[in-house]
């Protein structure tokens, strides 16, 4: 865990993020140490991951409206939020598609036909090792910055939105969140300090609709898990950040709770339906029919009521404090009385975010 002696000299960079002229210039340093200069505060943005819109939700009251470009994912991956943004601003449809998410199908030509004022980039989408996107839009003369919510999170997450404020003149609302953020870390931090030992879990990624089990490794989740309080029974044998667990290993261990990730098409595709739309009674019923399917009833964890679900969204959003609160709860509730993840979405929707979190985020199975 993270001690908290530590915090301060963690997030002494946020607190100057930008120089901001008075005559509207911004300079700042992105995530991967460039310098990033606007002539004023970004209006027209190309987003090379479309899923980084509710991030911009985060700050700003007409997100969609910064908008000048984007790639296709969050359409792709999210058709109910997708759905909901259409029926909410049906001009959706009409922002140019400059790529899929990947960056091997994101079209350099097509972003400069769209001249914008900032690129937004993740760690995935710079073009490799050498940021070969990165250095072609600097060479175009066309401001880039690099943010990024999914390969480091707990680390990325209040930098990037420090960055993100100060380029789209929002650095007092960034600021806000990110001082949110901070004191719902560490208030579940605090709970767990000196909680010994660490329950076992298991989060059993994109749960049903193959063989059992694939599992959150060394990755974004065992963060989160080791955030709530938890040890991860993946890393026991998984050195990737992902990867497949035998049904004879699972039951072997036995772990004290199971969590399965699901998204909008999980009931469609023999999983667990979370998120943008999803109901508590959708969400729990599919929940039951991958623990059936999978031959995981024969768990304690089932059988004693510590069986749920969380979006497996939350990998990649600066809301997945509301994930390790979720995963705090089920491993510690002794410790955790009073944290509650219903009223922390609640205030985010209502004091931060332009575009709400409407749907099932976590559920139990009972």
């Amino acid at each position: 865990m993270l001690k908290r002696r530590a915090l301060p000299l963690l997030l002494a960079p946020l607190a100057a993020p930008a120089l901001v002229h008075a005559q509207g210039v911004v300079v700042v340093t992105d995530l991967v140490g460039r310098e990033v200069r606007l002539a004023r505060p970004a209006r027209r943005i190309v987003l090379t991951q479309g899923r980084h819109l509710p991030v911009l939700a985060l700050l700003h009251p007409d997100p969609l409206g910064l908008i000048a470009g984007w790639s296709s994912d969050l359409r792709q991956a999210n058709a109910p939020e997708y759905a909901r943004l259409r029926s909410q601003t049906p001009t959706v449809d009409q922002i140019p598609v400059i790529g899929r998410g990947p960056v091997d199908t994101i079209s350099f030509e097509n972003i400069l036909a769209l001249q914008p004022d900032l690129v937004l980039l993740s760690r995935f989408t710079t073009g490799g090792p050498d940021g070969g996107l990165a250095r072609r839009l600097d060479a175009a003369g066309i401001p880039c910055a690099v943010i990024d919510f999914f390969a480091d999170p707990l680390v990325d997450s209040e930098r990037s939105i420090a960055v993100l404020g100060a380029l789209i003149g929002r650095a007092e609302q960034a600021a806000a969140f990110n001082a949110y953020y901070r004191r719902r870390m560490d208030e579940v931090a605090t709970r767990m300090d000196g909680a010994e030992p660490k329950r076992s879990i298991l989060v059993h990624a994109h749960a049903g609709g193959t063989a059992c089990c694939f599992s959150a490794g060394t990755g974004i989740f065992n963060g989160m898990i080791r955030a709530a309080g938890g040890h991860n029974i993946a890393t026991d044998i998984l050195s990737a950040q992902m990867g497949q667990l035998s049904l004879e290993f699972i039951l072997s261990a036995d772990p004290y709770a199971y969590v399965a990730t699901g998204g909008p098409f999980g009931g469609a595709r023999g999983g667990v339906t979370m998120g943008t739309g999803a109901t508590a009674q959708e969400a729990r019923d599919s929940l039951a029919r991958v623990v059936q399917s999978q031959g995981l009833g024969g768990l304690s964890a089932v059988r004693e009521g510590r069986a749920h679900a969380l979006w497996h969204g939350f990998n990649d959003t600066p809301a997945h404090y509301l994930a390790i609160e979720a995963l705090a709860r089920w491993l510690h509730p002794d410790r955790m009385r009073g944290i509650d993840p219903e009223a922390s979405l609640a205030e985010l929707n209502s004091r931060f975010l332009s575009i709400k979190m409407q749907g099932t985020y976590w559920i139990d199975l009972r």
